[in-house]
């Protein structure tokens, strides 16, 4: 698995993307290189083990000390290591997963820039195949495992904040504060995955002759 967040074919199609003068013939080969490095399946499963990471090590340390403080006991040495060791791999998580969100969100920004280039330059014109594209691009296993996993997280956040607002309305325990964390990181994570995939979508709508009607439509109003 390659711990390379940005390979290094990206970088130059990274630095001329957003720039006048950028040739749109190079705008499939750019945004093929582009969408290759960000739908990478070795940056997924850094993802899930980032998820991992920062929902168990938040659980456990936060979980620890909300249990001791409510039993207001003395902590005992091997609780707080416990609490050290999870708290340091929730850190690691969190860290992961923001490093996975910055990069993913340059690559898809410059794939979204490329992708809409011909048509902005007037290279293309929208056609019925677009509307077909912008469609299928979800069903693509790369993109189909985001749309799942985002899902996902985002049904175990909604389950946290229920089990949150249920603690505040009948009584907050030790675990409050646990669940609350795991939902607020399961909330950024979803948020993240279904926000690039609607990113994506977005930019390959510019070949759909009907969106782009609806667009000048709202535009000019």
């Amino acid at each position: 698995m390659s711990l390379v967040l940005i390979r290094p074919e990206s970088r130059p199609y990274l630095s001329s993307a957003g720039r006048a003068g950028a040739p749109p013939a190079d705008a499939d080969r750019a945004a093929a290189v582009l969408r290759a490095d960000v739908e990478r399946w070795s940056r997924w499963w850094l993802g899930l083990l980032g998820f991992g990471c920062a929902s168990l090590g938040a659980f456990v340390a936060i979980g620890m000390v909300g249990t001791i403080a409510a039993l207001g006991l003395r902590p005992h040495p091997t609780d707080l290591v416990i609490t050290v060791l999870a708290a340091l791999l929730g850190l690691a998580g969190i860290a992961l997963l923001v490093a996975l969100w910055w990069s993913g969100r340059r690559l898809l920004r410059a794939a979204a820039w490329w992708l809409r280039l011909p048509y902005a330059e007037g290279a293309r014109v929208p056609r019925a195949g677009g509307w077909v594209r912008a469609r299928l691009v979800n069903l693509e296993p790369r993109v189909l495992v985001r749309l799942v996993s985002g899902t996902l997280a985002l049904l175990l956040a909604v389950s946290g904040i229920a089990l949150v607002v249920r603690d505040v309305n009948e009584g907050t325990g030790p675990m409050t504060a646990a669940a609350a964390a795991v939902a607020a990181i399961a909330l950024a994570a979803g948020a993240g995955q279904l926000g690039g995939v609607l990113r994506l979508v977005s930019a390959l709508g510019e070949a759909d002759p009907l969106w782009v009607r609806i667009r000048s439509r709202f535009t000019r109003g």
